[in-house]
C-alpha cells in the first residue's frame, strides 16, 4: 500500500509541475524540436528610442535582419547560424510553449488588466508545415493571465540566438 502512495504522489507532483502559466499538460504542446520553416520576430517603436526591426531565422539558417529605427545597420542584411543554433531555437520555441500561447496579448480582451502606453510591441510568428502561428504582445499589457516574462524571454532568446546585437547594437 506504501508503494501505490509513492507512485501517486510521485505522479501528482509531475502532473502539477506542468501547469505553470494555468495551461493543463494535457493542452501544452510538444512538437518535434526540428518542427519549423521560419521563426520570425519584429520589435516596433515606442515613445523613445526603441529599436525597431524585423529578423527570420530559416530553419538552414539562414538569418534575414530588417533594420529600420534606432538601430546600429538599417536595411536588409543576412548572416547565417550554425545547425546547432537553428536546434536551439527550435528548442526554445518548444520550451516556451509557443503553440500555447494567444494569437494576441493587446488590450483588455486579451487579459490585459493593467496597460501603459508609449511601450513598444513584438510579434513572434512560425511557419511549420504550411501553418502559421504568430503572438503579437503589447509590451505595456499586463495581468494574471499575460505570459509576460515567458513571451519576452522568448524574444529575447531568438534575438541571442539569431545574432542580432551585431545589427541593432547597443
Amino acid at each position: 500500500m506504501k508503494i501505490h502512495t509513492h507512485w501517486i504522489a510521485a505522479a501528482a507532483a509531475l502532473l502539477l509541475s506542468g501547469c505553470s502559466d494555468g495551461i493543463p499538460p494535457w493542452r501544452q504542446a510538444h512538437w518535434p524540436v526540428e518542427g519549423y520553416d521560419v521563426v520570425y520576430l519584429a520589435r516596433s517603436a515606442c515613445h523613445g528610442t526603441c529599436p525597431v526591426y524585423e529578423i527570420e531565422v530559416f530553419s538552414d539558417g539562414r538569418v534575414r535582419y530588417t533594420g529600420e529605427e534606432h538601430v546600429k545597420a538599417s536595411g536588409t542584411h543576412e548572416a547565417r547560424i550554425s545547425p546547432d543554433a537553428v536546434r536551439q531555437l527550435a528548442a526554445a520555441m518548444q520550451a516556451a510553449r509557443f503553440d500555447t500561447l494567444r494569437s494576441s496579448y493587446q488590450d483588455a480582451g486579451d487579459g490585459c488588466d493593467m496597460l501603459h502606453t508609449d511601450a513598444p510591441s513584438l510579434t513572434i510568428g512560425m511557419k511549420r508545415e504550411g501553418r502559421t502561428k504568430g503572438v503579437n504582445y503589447y509590451g505595456g499589457c499586463s495581468g494574471p493571465t499575460v505570459p509576460s516574462a515567458r513571451i519576452r524571454g522568448l524574444a529575447d532568446t531568438i534575438d541571442r540566438i539569431a545574432g542580432t546585437q551585431a545589427f541593432v547594437g547597443k
